[in-house]
């Protein structure tokens, strides 16, 4: 009786901070930087870095014209993939922009 308590009550606080959804936009980033190296050539895998997810898109940091380039060719690919995997996540779109330094989102 006790322990079914507890688990009602860790599952409500879960929700209620946002944490599941916090965890659940790790999980799904992680995945991102797990299959990106799989579909681009060479060095250009490096070049491209999933940053976040938030509200459906995946954000990804790009690195040079080039591995943007190549990356156009594989969004589908990767929009799949992440959707296969995570059945219970809206994930809509993949977005990047191009930065050679780390934003915001990947220094904390």
């Amino acid at each position: 009786m006790a322990l079914s308590s507890l688990r009602h009550l860790l599952s409500g606080s879960l929700n209620r901070a946002g944490i599941r959804k916090s965890v659940k936009a790790a999980m799904i980033v992680e995945a991102a930087n797990r299959i990106i190296p799989g579909q681009l050539p060479g060095m250009q895998a490096y070049d491209v870095v999933a940053i976040s997810f938030k509200e459906g898109i995946v954000r990804l940091r790009v690195k040079n014209s080039a591995a943007r380039y190549a990356l156009k060719g594989i969004e589908q690919i990767l929009l799949m993939k992440l959707q296969e995997e995570f059945p219970s996540s809206s994930i809509k779109q993949i977005s990047s922009f191009l930065s050679k330094e780390p934003s915001r989102y990947e220094l904390s």
